[in-house]
């Protein structure tokens, strides 16, 4: 229970960002989700290479397809097409065996967080699961590497366009230059890019060396589900800066009562 209230800190707000600069910030983000829908084939295209040529200097052989996507708008999708390695059954058990242990032990480790603990059995349940497919009907295996890159080129790319509207909208708030802001959106999409580059190349390789038994647990584990992690890391260090500069201007300040 709280028993101290600072009133240095408490029952105010920081001022509005007015209506011009919200426009502008919008418009921003619009004209920049025009232009990668505009240039996405391009884009991804680079992308993919870069991906490509990190495989082919691992020693892994890899080559980029155009692969029909929408029938307007994303006609087609750059995506990379590699040999996959499916596991032995006795690989198999090991990995259910592991997954099981790990689903019947793990939640009563008292030392481990919570949250660490249910992503573990979440992944392990995925794992265990894969491993009974591949033990008794590994023949019916539907996915490959390319229906893998599809479902990973084509997040990515939901990211790119969703990832700008909904900083806008947290930012809007915030009494910050609409500029800055577009900055920081900016900053975040090319973080996105090159970190999504370095996963889909570090995924490939898992698959590539591994066997694709851990597809599901990777993509769900490390797929662009964890890009909210650091778009939040991002929006949270800039709001600490624009906190940081705001404390030395009490003018911009409103109480609450």
């Amino acid at each position: 229970m709280k028993t101290t209230t600072y009133f240095h800190r408490s029952y105010r707000t920081a001022g509005k960002a007015g209506f011009l600069h919200t426009f502008l910030l919008f418009i921003l983000v619009i004209a920049l989700d025009g232009a990668i829908l505009a240039y996405h084939h391009d884009l991804l295209f680079k992308f993919s290479s870069f991906v490509q040529n990190v495989l082919l200097r691992c020693g892994v052989g890899a080559v980029i397809l155009d692969w029909d996507f929408l029938p307007k708008v994303i006609k087609v999708l750059p995506v990379i097409n590699s040999v996959c390695v499916f596991p032995t059954k006795f690989v198999s058990l090991i990995n259910f065996a592991a997954s099981v242990l790990i689903i019947v032990l793990v939640p009563g480790a008292k030392i481990m967080p919570r949250s660490f603990v249910i992503y573990l059995v979440f992944l392990s349940i995925l794992t265990a699961i894969s491993s009974l497919f591949f033990t008794f009907v590994p023949h019916l295996f539907p996915y490959d590497i390319v229906d893998f890159s599809i479902l990973y080129i084509g997040s990515q790319l939901g990211t790119w366009l969703l990832m700008p509207v909904v900083m806008a909208f947290v930012l809007t708030p915030l009494p910050a230059p609409a500029l800055e802001k577009f900055g920081i959106i900016l900053a975040t999409l090319a973080y996105s890019i090159v970190f999504g580059a370095i996963r889909y190349a570090a995924l490939m390789l898992i698959l590539n060396k591994l066997s694709v038994l851990h597809m599901a647990a990777l993509y769900f584990s490390l797929g662009p589900l964890v890009d909210f992690i650091y778009i939040v890391a991002i929006y949270s260090l800039y709001v600490n800066r624009i906190a940081i500069r705001l404390d030395k201007k009490p003018e911009t300040w409103r109480w609450l009562f």
